[in-house]
């Protein structure tokens, strides 16, 4: 049986199932994972069939939301694209794609039946007009204003923004560490995406916990890694240097693992903990 490499787990990843019947995942999990499921499929059905037109279009379908429709009473699936994007959705292509979404939604029960198309829709903060003006001034493609105003996070929890599933996740568990495991007068402080500056560096962690005095780094290793490590090297070092007690990454495969993960992050507490 192949190793794992040091750092690296071959827990499989979780399947659709197993993550909408997740005790740890929210509402807003299933969901998500219900719309990527049936995204997913309605995909590698026409990729089946070779459809590799249509499939083309579902590619660049930048998200798919399940939303509530109160007049209907259903969840309904809407597949977002970005505008410049959204002529290529055809109404001969939505046609040939809401059948193969029927045929999808009825095999996997999921309680989702009607589809929808729509453009991304930014989300915009007070200072709009300010970014607009400069982006309309700029020489620019107009179709970089998606990519120059702010999105709205779609991953959240307790007023916290997460930029990945994995953070949110990683959170979770630091979160039932510290509410259902520790005691109250020896918890952890959390604070992920803190954005901060070392030495000649400007840097955004994951997440920096603090335990018994300590502050300690912690990292979500993407698939990637190792192309990286060099670099990860140097700035643990600096990290280090700047006073944090120790730095640790997660691989990203263990994030699937709701024990295994709990388990690397007590060792990363105890190893925090026993830091001179």
């Amino acid at each position: 049986m192949e190793q794992a490499a040091p750092g690296e787990s071959n827990v499989p990843p979780r399947t659709y199932g197993e993550i909408i019947n997740d005790a740890w995942s929210t509402k807003e999990e299933a969901q998500h994972a219900k719309a990527d499921s049936l995204l997913g499929h309605m995909a590698a059905l026409l990729a089946q069939r070779g459809d590799t037109a249509h499939v083309q279009l579902l590619l660049m379908v930048r998200s798919a939301v399940i939303e509530y429709d109160d007049q209907s009473q259903t969840d309904d699936l809407w597949l977002e694209v970005d505008p410049q994007n959204d002529s290529a959705f055809t109404p001969e292509a939505k046609r040939l794609l809401t059948s193969v979404f029927k045929q999808v939604a009825e095999r996997l029960n999921y309680g989702v039946d009607w589809l929808g198309f729509r453009e991304t829709l930014p989300n915009v903060g007070p200072d709009w007009r300010e970014r607009l003006q400069e982006m309309m001034s700029a020489d620019r493609p107009t179709n970089m204003a998606r990519r120059t105003m702010p999105e709205k996070p779609q991953w959240t929890l307790d007023g916290l923004a997460f930029t990945n599933f994995g953070e949110r996740r990683v959170y979770q568990a630091l979160k039932h560490l510290q509410e259902k495991e520790l005691a109250s007068e020896e918890t952890i402080s959390i604070f992920p995406l803190p954005n901060g500056r070392v030495l000649g560096h400007t840097w955004e962690p994951d997440v920096i916990v603090t335990y018994r005095g300590r502050a300690g780094v912690l990292e979500i290793d993407g698939p990637n890694h190792r192309a990286r490590r060099a670099m990860d090297t140097s700035r643990d070092h600096l990290l280090r240097d700047a006073g944090i007690a120790y730095v640790d990454r997660i691989p990203v495969e263990v994030i699937d693992n709701p024990q295994e993960l709990l388990t690397v992050l007590k060792r990363f507490l105890r190893r925090l903990r026993e830091c001179p």
